[in-house]
Order: C-alpha cells, then sequence, then structure tokens
C-alpha cells in the first residue's frame, strides 16, 4: 500500500515519494516551457507592481521555509533530465491574500508529450467521511479545531523524486 511504502516521517516533516506509473511515458524536460511561462507571469504582474512583489514575496517565503529550492545551474548535470513545474498567479478577493501560487504539473513540453501528471498514478484522495467526524465531535464536551497552514506544502518530496 502507498501510504505504508511512500510515506516517512523526518526531520518534523512528512515525506512522500511520487507515486509513479509502473509504465508511464518518457517524462521530457520541459525547461524551455517553464521558462517562457515565467516570463509571461513576469510581465503580465509588471502591470501591477503591487502583486508583483507580493508574489516574489511568496516565491522567497515558500523558499525559505523549503517548500520549494533554489536549483544552480552548476548543480545540473547534462544527462540527468528535469521536470520543471511553472506556476501562475491566481488573483483573491482578499486584503491579507490577494494573490496565491499556483504550480502546473499538467505542462507538457509539446502537444505529443507526457506531463509530470500523466507519469503519475490518479488515485482519489482518502478523506475522513463528515458523519464519522461529526458524531466524533459530539462525543465529548469540548471539541478543538484548527488551521493547518499552507498544509500541503508542508509535506516535502523525497530526494529521489526531486529532479
Amino acid at each position: 500500500m502507498y501510504e505504508e511504502t511512500a510515506i516517512s516521517y523526518n526531520n518534523k516533516r512528512y515525506i512522500a515519494k511520487l507515486p509513479w506509473k509502473a509504465e508511464h511515458p518518457p517524462l521530457p524536460t520541459n525547461k524551455a516551457v517553464a521558462f517562457r511561462r515565467t516570463e509571461s507571469v513576469i510581465k503580465r504582474l509588471q502591470k501591477e507592481p503591487k502583486l508583483l512583489l507580493k508574489y516574489g514575496e511568496i516565491i522567497d517565503e515558500q523558499e525559505k521555509r523549503g517548500f520549494i529550492e533554489r536549483v544552480d545551474n552548476e548543480e545540473i548535470k547534462p544527462n540527468i533530465k528535469l521536470q520543471y513545474i511553472p506556476h501562475h498567479p491566481v488573483k483573491k478577493d482578499s486584503v491579507t491574500t490577494p494573490i496565491r501560487i499556483v504550480y502546473d504539473c499538467s505542462c507538457k513540453q509539446t502537444p505529443d508529450s507526457a506531463s509530470l501528471n500523466d507519469c503519475l498514478l490518479n488515485v482519489p484522495p482518502k478523506l475522513n467521511e463528515v458523519t464519522a467526524i461529526l458524531l466524533r465531535f459530539r462525543l465529548n464536551k469540548y471539541a478543538v479545531s484548527t488551521d493547518i497552514e499552507k498544509a500541503f506544502l508542508n509535506v516535502g518530496l523525497d530526494i529521489e523524486d526531486r529532479n
């Protein structure tokens, strides 16, 4: 079972391996597409300097917290294929968070090539049933709830899947 073999807890953080399909298509390097999309995002956000500044702050914060990582050109080995995940902004009607970043794992180098999503298993998430949650909530005198900040970004990616 995936949860038993691919998820571990290390250094106060969950680490997960990607659920690769057994016979997935080859995943090409998509640096050119990701680079063009990043240039497009910057050009679009330059028309709204406050949003561009906020976008940069979010990227810096995600890097500082270890959600994303900077890869220097010297670290890139020529014989290793890398998959870049393009990102773009989504504007929100919110004073505290006017913009959020969405990562696009469906990005393809060409229309005929595979995306990262094409190479991964598509399994439904395991969620607690709402009825069971409500029943447990009513069993005791006190209940605690919380908002787990950036929960999905707090799951690290296994080192073998980072390229």
